[in-house]
Parts: structure tokens; sequence; C-alpha cells
């Protein structure tokens, strides 16, 4: 048995795709949605207001019963007070209880217009109660004289024989009107609350199914374009790593189907561009690697002549010559180091170069390399110290290529620190890591710099200004520790000079696949 609550999500799963399947744009879409939300709104103000209306009407007509109901009450009343004054009159004979019982009639006479006014749709029972009433006027106005006059025993045969019949008629007169008055009421009141529960629940089912479209609606419409917007994410974070394998299959007939189609365009455009690419990337390192080895030949033997002028081997020579053959020897050599990086570097990427593994101790390859560049830096007065961390164990990596990597590091300080500077070299284990950091006091690298310098011929400000520099030595380092599973990177701040970090791991370090050497 499915869950009431899959089931639910089914439904609005299948609203979700009709939703998307639907030929128009999402702001049409949106457009309709809040037109048929804004219709159900409009139908539950107007039952609102039809109810209110009735329910108004309602209760003025409760009001307008209330209203009778005291009306008949207060006839009854003024005959009861009618009857009982002419009782006293003719019980007393005195003046002043006559004055009052005449008085008595007279409001009797405004509680019958009264209710004659208030009951006039009750025309013929009023009229009955009318003409009673006006018989009993008569008749007590007459009993009222008897006793004026002196005939206290006549007016008391008419008080008994017919004044007092009269007034029980009228009594009970008056009193079906009370009733049927207070049935009506109840009635009324009944009828109301019957009408009060059938708005609750009219309007209620109005604005619940409202509220029900809405969610519904709303949800349908938010998962359409979420997971097509979720999808799309998808598929660019593939692209971005480089897979171009899948497509988007994206059922929306609107703005996102159509950027869906524009992806999967982009995506097989891209395809073919990179496979261009990776071609082209192919052919220029096996290009690069050709002529690299072509250049060596001639580069050492130019080279060797320099080196063996120099040593005055084939005669001697003056000052210029000497001069003009130590240029050549160094210009050679940096030609050479400039050949042999671009050898490498297309060894890197084609994919080629393998690390030869062995135990080292880290903080031995620091203290020879800074050793080795420690004359170099006296010369501009420039110190070099070096902490190592005893802790530190040794490690399996491609000795050849971290000393490499470590040269390239702190040649790049003593080169950049100015005159009477200083260069610090940390070496420690952190993390599961053992980290070379390199300190110096020179300019700096502007934040814009920081990343680009790690880029093949890509160099800082200050570093473009520097003849030595062929931006492919920070390159080449960067390429070597990735090849050991580990990692470079640099802190700096204009004027405060830069800290490059290389981190390798102290276990099982990972040597890259390859053919060749």
């Amino acid at each position: 048995m499915v869950p009431p609550a899959a089931e639910g999500a089914e439904a609005v799963d299948l609203l979700a795709r009709l939703a998307a399947r639907v030929p128009a744009t999402i702001r049409t879409k949106l457009l309709v949605a809040l037109g048929v939300l804004v219709a159900l709104l409009v139908v539950l103000g107007a039952v609102g207001l039809t109810q209110l209306r009735a329910a108004n009407e309602r209760a003025e007509q409760i009001y307008a019963l209330e209203r009778k109901t005291a009306a008949y009450r207060d006839l009854r009343q003024a005959t009861t007070e009618q009857l009982r004054s002419v009782a006293d009159a003719i019980a007393t004979g005195d003046t002043r209880e006559i004055e009052a019982g005449i008085r008595q009639i007279g409001l009797g006479t405004y509680d019958l217009d009264r209710v004659a006014f208030i009951a006039a749709d009750e025309a013929d029972l009023v009229q009955q109660v009318r003409q009673a009433q006006e018989e009993f006027r008569t008749l007590m106005i007459g009993i009222l004289d008897l006793v004026q006059r002196g005939s206290v025993a006549q007016a008391r045969e008419q008080y008994t024989t017919r004044a007092k019949p009269l007034a029980d008629r009228l009594d009970r007169r008056t009193d079906q009107l009370v009733r049927k008055a207070e049935f009506e009421i109840l009635d009324r009141t009944d009828a109301s609350r019957a009408a009060y529960e059938s708005a609750v629940r009219i309007i209620g089912g109005i604005g619940a199914a409202s509220v029900l479209f809405a969610l519904v609606i709303g949800l349908a419409l938010s998962l359409a374009i979420v997971r097509a917007v979720r999808r799309m994410d998808e598929q660019l974070s593939h692209i971005a790593l480089g897979d171009f394998s899948r497509h988007l299959e994206i059922e929306g007939r609107d703005e996102l189907g159509m950027l869906a189609r524009a992806i999967n365009a982009m995506n097989d455009e891209l395809a073919n561009l990179y496979a261009q690419i990776r071609d082209t990337s192919k052919r220029k390192s096996e290009f690069l690697a050709n002529m690299s080895h072509e250049l060596r030949t001639p580069l050492n033997a130019v080279i060797g002549f320099s080196e063996v002028l120099r040593a005055r081997m084939f005669g001697d020579l003056n000052e210029k010559q000497d001069e003009y053959v130590g240029d050549i020897e160094t210009s050679g050599k940096h030609l050479l180091s400039l050949v042999n990086d671009i050898l490498d570097l297309s060894k890197v990427e084609a994919g080629k170069m393998e690390l030869q593994p062995s135990v080292v101790s880290l903080g031995e390859i620091v203290q020879s390399g800074a050793t080795m560049l420690r004359e170099r830096a006296a010369r501009r007065g420039i110190s070099v110290t070096v902490e190592v961390d005893p802790a530190l164990e040794p490690l399996t990596a491609d000795e050849r290529k971290v000393k490499q990597v470590l040269f390239n590091l702190l040649s790049n300080a003593v080169k950049f620190t100015p005159e009477g500077g200083a260069i610090d070299v940390r070496v420690e284990r952190l993390d599961g890591e053992a980290r070379v950091a390199v300190r110096d006091t020179g300019p700096g690298i502007a934040p814009e710099d920081q990343a680009r310098i790690f880029e093949e011929f890509q160099q800082s400000k200050v570093g473009m200004h520097t003849e030595e520099s062929t931006g492919l030595g920070l390159t080449l380092a960067k390429r070597f520790v990735e090849l050991h599973g580990g990692r470079l990177w640099v802190e700096s701040e204009v004027g405060k000079g830069s800290t490059f970090t290389f981190a390798l791991p102290v276990k099982d370090a990972r040597v890259s696949p390859g053919s060749g050497g």
C-alpha cells in the first residue's frame, strides 16, 4: 500500500511535469496561476459579502420581531393597567382615581397606534386587536362616566359582565401576538444560526480550495523550475570538470527548456573544442620536447666552446674578448636552463614525467640548498636562516625534484630580496604533512598576481623587470609538488615580503605514473 504522503508527492511531481510541458513562458504560467488565485479570492469575497448581507438582513428581521414583541407586550400591559385603574375607581369612587383611569386609557391608545405601526405586516390580526381595544376603550370610558355620576352599582355591573370578559379576550389576542412573534424570533434565530454555519462551510471551503490551489500550483511551478535549475547546475558542474558525456533531459517548453537546449549545444561545442585543445596541446608538447632536444645539442656546443675559450686552451684573449666570451657562456647557460624547463614542463603536460622516489631527509635537503645560496645572498648583505623541526621524519619523494623546487623558491627569494634583507626557511610537520616555508623581506606580490605567477610564462609586476626570470620556475615547482600529491601556495602583502610554502605527504608519497624519463 502506497503511503498518502508518497501519493501526494507523486501527484505534485506529475503536476510539475505537466506544468513544465505547457508551451508557455514562465511569466505566462505564473500570471495564469496568479489570475486563477485572484479569481478564487474574488469568488471568496463575493460569497462572503453575500453571506454578510444575508446575515445583516436576518439581524434586521430579528430586531423588527423583537420590537414587535415588545409592542405587543406593552399593549397587553396597558390593557391590564386600564382594567386595574377602572377597578380602583369603582372601588373608591375617588376623583383622582377616575382621572388616573382616563389617562391610562389614553396610554393604551398610544400603545395600539405603536403596534399598528410596527406590526404593519400583520394587518388583519392587528385590526382585530384594534377593534377589541376600541370596544374596550369605549366601554371603560362609559364605566368611568357612570362612576363620576355616582352610578357605582351600574358601573360595577358593566365592569363585571362586559369589561372584564372583553379585557380577557383582548389579553388573549395580544398574548397570541406575543407568542407568534416569539416563535418567529426563535425560527429566525435558528435559521440565522444554520445560515451562519452554512456560510462558514462555504467560505471555509472556498478559502481552503484557494490555499490548496496556491500551494499545489506553487509547488508544481517551483518544483518544475528548481528541478530544471538543479539539473542545469549539475550539468554545468560536469562541464566545468571536463565531462561532456552527458546531456540535459528537460521536458520544459519554456525559457528553461530553451536554456537546457542551449547548454546541451554548448556542451557539444565545448567537447569539440576540448578535443581540439587536447590534440593541440599534445602536439605542442611533442613539438617542444623535440625542439628542446634539438636545441640542447648546439647549446651544449656553444657553452662548451665558450668554456674552452675562457680557459685559454687555444690561446690568450684580450679583456674585451674575455668579456664577450663570458657573455656567450652566461647567455648560453640561461638559454639551456630555459630549454630544460620547457622540456620538463612538456613532459609533465604529456604525462611522461616519472618520479624516482626514495627515502629522503627534507631537513638535509633544505640545509644543503641554503648552503648553496648563502654565499650569493651574503654578497648582497642578505641573511639566510634555517629552522628544522627535529621531530620531522624522513619521507618518500624524488630527491632531485624536491631539490629543484627548493632551489627555485630560494633563488627567487634571493633575487627579489633587497640588500640587507633576510630570508627565513622553516621546515616542520603539520597535519600529516611535511611543510617547507620560505619567507623573504622583498617587495611582496599584489593579490591579483598571486594566482597568475604559477601559470606558464607569467610573472608578477616586479618579476617582469628581472632579466633572469623565465616565468617557468614556479610553474614547474608547483607541478613537481603536485606530482608528489602535495601543494604549493603563496602568502604575500605588498611591501611586507612573501612566504612560499610547499607541503608533501609524510607517508606514502604518491608517484604519478608515466613512461619515459
